[in-house]
């Protein structure tokens, strides 16, 4: 849980957002011209972020969720996926990696992916990963060797397994949050709002949203909602739409992740993630 000096942090990170997002919209108003923002809106959020990041490495070392997530992948909005997870963090002692990363997830639904595993251990099998495909057809018990970056992945899921931890996340959203700050120095096509108090059931977060409200292609998104949970410190929902197809339609749904039912720092043995409790190939 966060001290009450990262609490003060916050609502200062809070008032420097809120005040380099109005400047970035109205700017020098006695003049008549817009001034470019003396500090960009999303500043504050990737120093946001990078504390998150920061915490999590130094204090999870695994945890296990329901994920239930929706993406578009070769222009198609997919059915909702729900599947348990289950990851073990890399750790490092003294510079060097002394636990690999690992993760496992079993698929829940919808019918054609119920039953699915995959497997992924860093230091196993030269990086690729293991899948037994599921679902109720003739292949369901079916067993390949996938790279996680490799096509036959990316057509079932638009960010590769070795991204599924939640300080890898957070890098992602980082290293976005950076080049649009580089496509948009002055901010005039970038507006930030932060809600705190944000309630996703019965769990209170920091909802932080970025909108490109005009389409262009120095930007990948239209707007984008990331919520953090106020005493975990971790992304628990995040949802991104790119700008509508028609003028006045409703934005298109990008992706969608949802991680419920986290558990955090909970035990897990290597057997967890040996291979022979899952497939049959050695």
């Amino acid at each position: 849980m966060l001290l009450s000096k990262d609490a003060l942090r916050i609502g200062w990170l809070f008032c420097l957002c809120f005040v380099s997002s109005v400047h970035a919209v109205y700017g020098d108003t006695h003049s008549g011209k817009i001034e470019p923002a003396m500090v960009h809106p999303l500043v504050a959020t990737i120093q946001f972020a990078e504390e998150r990041q920061s915490y999590i490495k130094e204090n999870i070392r695994s945890y296990s969720c329901q994920l239930v997530k929706r993406e578009r992948i070769g222009g198609r909005l997919q059915a909702y996926q729900h599947a348990d997870i289950k990851v073990r963090c890399a750790e490092y002692s003294a510079g060097e990696k002394s636990e690999p990363m690992c993760v496992l997830m079993t698929f829940l639904g919808p019918a054609r992916v119920k039953g699915r595993v995959v497997l992924f251990r860093e230091d196993h099998d030269d990086g690729h990963a293991w899948v037994r495909m599921g679902g109720s057809g003739l292949f369901k018990n079916v067993e390949l060797k996938v790279e996680p970056n490799g096509e036959s992945a990316r057509r079932e899921s638009r960010y590769p397994i070795t991204d599924i931890g939640f300080d890898r996340i957070m890098q992602r959203l980082i290293d976005l949050a950076k080049r649009d700050v580089s496509a948009d120095p002055a901010a005039r096509n970038t507006v930030v709002r932060y809600f705190q108090n944000a309630k996703l059931k019965d769990r209170s977060c920091t909802h932080i949203q970025v909108e490109h409200p005009v389409k262009s292609e120095e930007f990948t998104f239209y707007k984008a909602s990331l919520y953090i949970d106020d005493e975990l410190n971790v992304p628990v929902r995040l949802v991104v739409f790119d700008w509508p197809s028609t003028v006045g339609g409703p934005p298109r749904l990008m992706e969608e992740y949802n991680y419920m039912n986290l558990q955090l720092n909970v035990e897990m043995g290597r057997d967890l993630f040996a291979k022979a409790r899952y497939f049959n190939e050695k």
